[in-house]
């Protein structure tokens, strides 16, 4: 993790770990770098799922009125 952080400009490897489990969302220079740091390994629907995965787990409520809804 620490390696990956560092790759990435990231001073703190707590940072990386937040976008890592999808706790934090990375903005959108952020994901740019990320994409060229992963030659693309990572992609812009990993990062998104990720985050509904730490959502779902973590914040299901919301997405209990989405789900109603369906």
């Amino acid at each position: 993790m620490g390696e990956a952080a560092q790759r990435l400009g990231l001073g703190f490897a707590a940072s990386y770990n937040r976008y890592e489990t999808g706790e934090n969302r990375p903005d959108a220079p952020m994901v740019e770098h990320i994409l060229q740091v992963t030659d693309g390994q990572v992609g812009l629907e990993d990062l998104h799922q990720q985050r509904l995965d730490w959502l779902r787990e973590h914040r299901p409520e919301m997405f209990s009125a989405v789900e109603a809804a369906e």
